[in-house]
């Protein structure tokens, strides 16, 4: 543990007044006002993890991680005896592994008997890619208390992130035997679900979930994830929506609300969305390529060409985004650019008739006939060639279906 977790009493309160005088000092310059008011209710109550914890979520959504650490390390320097397994999961989820090992190990010491402590402590070997010893801890954790949804629950999300899908099965449904109203057990079985195919039955354990917990929004923007997968896109609105009501600062769900709505071809309203996700995370490169999208389907190519070209520093550069680009180009009349842009794609994909007609286009508009020519005719070989290929696989489905 650190020096300070050895402090005599009087150092501790030192510890404390120190820290409640540089959080004091801190509300005065900050400008979030979300962060003024959290830095409050910590100076307030610093030995209070729960207002620790909400003060670092913040920290970490604005991209100040460190700050946040440093937040949260003071208070173990502070209270080296309390909230072990609280201040354990906080560094956890801060990515600071180290200290959260020491809290962690600490905590399972003093309590050799108790589940929670070794189940948290499995967790976390987890997180640090331990499997054997998190596979331990955890079996421990359900052998200490057989009847422990919590234990089986944590098992159960142990073997789901392995995709270790019959174990991570048995234990997520032995968690629901032992509590039904255990709101993450279902959501977690929703995701198990969804990964082996059963959509309609992931969709019924995310609903479970929500109905268990309505102001948990992770079960909403599950349930959108799904909607949109089954191309149910005013549904998926609907509940991508609800999420963002309960969570207003989701980064995922203003852009899955904006994939959804770009699908349904109302390109403002993802602009939006899109724009919105990006405020939050201004480096979200599927954002970025999908607002560019939106402003090339309304022919704003300026708009779109900087977001694409945003993207393709954030992404690797697939057919897609280059074609996308070279569009852009195209209808800002830079045919030059448009063709080293289609130059790239034609190379990672010869057989894209779209790109190849394309360059047509921008061979023609510089005069090069010869040029536009050849790529016409390539265009027109790979589009039969692709409509062939279609032809056949329709022909095999109807074969199947009758020899059924």
């Amino acid at each position: 543990m650190p020096a300070a977790a050895r402090a005599p009493g009087g150092a501790v309160v030192n510890a404390l007044t120190q820290g409640l005088n540089q959080i004091s000092e801190l509300i005065g310059f900050e400008s979030n006002g979300r962060l003024r008011r959290l830095r409050r209710s910590l100076a307030q109550a610093p030995q209070d993890v729960s207002a620790l914890r909400a003060l670092c979520a913040e920290l970490r959504r604005c991209g100040r991680l460190a700050e946040a650490r440093a937040h949260a390390r003071a208070v173990l320097d502070a209270n080296p005896e309390r909230d072990l397994d609280a201040l354990g999961e906080l560094f956890r989820e801060l990515g600071d592994l180290e200290l959260a090992e020491q809290c962690l190990s600490r905590n399972a010491a003093e309590q050799p008997q108790a589940a929670a402590a070794a189940a948290t402590l499995g967790m976390l070997y987890a997180t640090k890619g331990d499997a054997e010893r998190a596979r331990a801890e955890l079996q421990r954790a359900t052998e200490l208390e057989p009847g422990s949804a919590a234990a089986w629950y944590r098992l159960g999300t142990f073997h789901l992130r392995r995709r270790e899908l019959d174990e991570a099965d048995t234990a997520l449904r032995r968690a629901l035997e032992i509590d039904a109203t255990l709101a993450r057990a279902h959501t977690n079985l929703g995701y198990l679900l969804d990964l082996r195919g059963e959509r309609h039955a992931a969709v019924r354990a995310f609903q479970r979930a929500l109905q268990l917990a309505p102001g948990d929004p992770e079960n909403h923007f599950n349930l959108g994830a799904l909607h949109a997968e089954a191309g149910s896109s005013e549904q998926a609105i609907e509940q991508f929506r609800a999420g963002l009501a309960l969570d207003p600062e989701s980064v995922e769900g203003h852009y899955n609300l904006g994939a959804a709505q770009f699908e349904l071809r109302r390109y403002d309203d993802a602009i939006r969305c899109f724009r919105r996700a990006l405020k939050l995370q201004p480096r979200h490169a599927d954002a970025m390529y999908y607002l560019g999208l939106a402003f090339l389907r309304k022919g704003v190519y300026d708009r779109a060409l900087q977001s694409l070209e945003g993207a393709a520093h954030d992404r690797p550069l697939s057919v897609r985004l280059l074609y996308a680009i070279a569009l852009c180009y195209n209808g800002l009349e830079m045919p030059r650019q448009a063709i080293a842009a289609l130059a790239q794609a034609v190379e990672m994909a010869p057989d894209h008739a779209k790109a190849h007609h394309l360059l047509g286009i921008c061979f023609d508009k510089l005069g090069e006939r010869d040029r536009a020519e050849h790529a016409y005719r390539r265009s027109d070989l790979f589009a039969s060639m692709a409509r062939s290929r279609r032809q056949g696989a329709r022909l095999e489905r109807v074969a199947a279906r009758a020899g059924t």
